[in-house]
């Protein structure tokens, strides 16, 4: 009976110490090689994506928001059936410490194969510029205002277009969730890359929880699905919808999501998007100028933003401020800072403006 358990705990070792082992070789190949990581990208990626995102599309509701949930309650249901199961094994209790700690090993060995195949190895892939035939250089302080003006005009007519309600904000298109599936399909048109199967980006049940943790967004890849936080201001939804769902592409960098969702918005044609995808994108850029202007000279800038938007942003500031000094959101912002450095972006969280090279490259082009 014992020689029986142990071969059990072995075997379950074993597969969990195979589906690691594969997963970090794929991950180990991609970072040496871009030319395999590229390849993985365009050959396996869309294979084990697409299947995910079409069996997890099909219901209503985020499958990864649950999936967070049954896990936390099922680790905490584990480690009780755990210890009942250690005890009740006096003198075996190591051997039962070993075969009950198999079926996580198990677990953690499936999330780590999911993981990599549905999102890590995208980090390493050659940037989404080299297929938009974008060159990114080094930029002036003026070209770089030159952009921030063009964007505030842009941005202060899709102000005058879309649709507000009695307090300013936009109005959220009843098909929203289609509109922003649209958009990237759309986008796909021009840049066949993007081609790939699209499921409706979803809206958190849990999106409260998902503020007091920085979150506006969230690519889930164990369920490849594109979740958004629905209790952040409206306007950002559009944007943070097709940033996440621009990860279903395999383009997993920062940067480049956020440059693909602002396009993405701006050509759809819906004058929603349109103007979420344009307050996305001059975020980051004023941000950006801010940096490297005078202060009399970037608030005369900041000024000839319409009434608007300055008080969108203003809405959006607010929002935002009441949960930067809990420790979920310090410790949410801290773990996804280190969790991008470790991932080839050296700037952690600062590699979402980034985007901005891309938009004065486009601009420039």
């Amino acid at each position: 009976m014992k020689n029986l358990t142990v071969k059990k705990a072995a075997v379950k070792w074993i597969i969990a110490a195979g589906i690691g082992a594969t997963a970090a070789a794929v991950l180990i190949a991609a970072r040496c090689s871009r030319e395999f990581a590229d390849w993985f990208c365009f050959n396996v990626y869309p294979f084990f994506s697409g299947i995910g995102s079409r069996v997890w599309g099909i219901l209503p509701f985020s499958a990864g928001e649950f999936f967070v949930a049954l896990f936390i309650l099922g680790v905490l249901t584990g480690l009780v059936f755990l210890i009942i199961y250690i005890k009740k094994r006096k003198g075996k209790r190591a051997l039962a410490l070993l075969d009950g700690l198999s079926w996580a090993g198990i677990t953690a060995a499936a999330l780590f194969f999911l993981v990599t195949f549905n999102c890590l190895v995208g980090y390493s892939r050659t940037p989404f510029s080299s297929y938009s035939g974008l060159t990114l250089r080094e930029y002036s302080a003026e070209e770089l205002r030159e952009l921030a003006v063009y964007m505030i005009e842009e941005a202060n007519k899709c102000a005058e277009a879309v649709p507000l309600d009695s307090e300013g904000h936009p109005i959220k298109p009843k098909d929203f969730s289609e509109l922003t599936v649209k958009a990237m399909w759309g986008l796909a048109k021009d840049y066949p890359v993007l081609d790939t199967y699209y499921p409706r980006p979803k809206a958190v049940l849990a999106s409260p929880i998902m503020s007091n943790f920085n979150l506006a967004g969230i690519y889930f890849p164990i369920t490849v699905e594109a979740n958004y936080n629905q209790a952040m201001p409206i306007s950002s939804q559009g944007f943070t919808a097709c940033h996440e769902l621009s990860h279903l592409s395999g383009f997993i960098r920062e940067d480049e999501a956020n440059f693909i969702a602002f396009v993405a918005c701006r050509e759809s044609g819906d004058p929603y998007l349109r103007y979420s995808g344009y307050l996305g994108a001059l975020t980051y850029t004023m941000n950006a100028y801010y940096s490297v202007a005078e202060r009399e000279d970037y608030g005369e800038l900041y000024l000839s933003i319409c009434e608007t938007i300055r008080q969108e942003f203003a809405y959006r500031s607010s929002y935002w401020a009441q949960f930067e000094k809990k420790v979920t959101f310090q410790v949410s912002t801290a773990v996804n800072d280190a969790y991008l450095k470790a991932n080839d972006q050296a700037d952690g969280t600062r590699s979402y403006g980034r985007v901005v090279d891309l938009l004065l490259a486009e601009y420039y082009r």
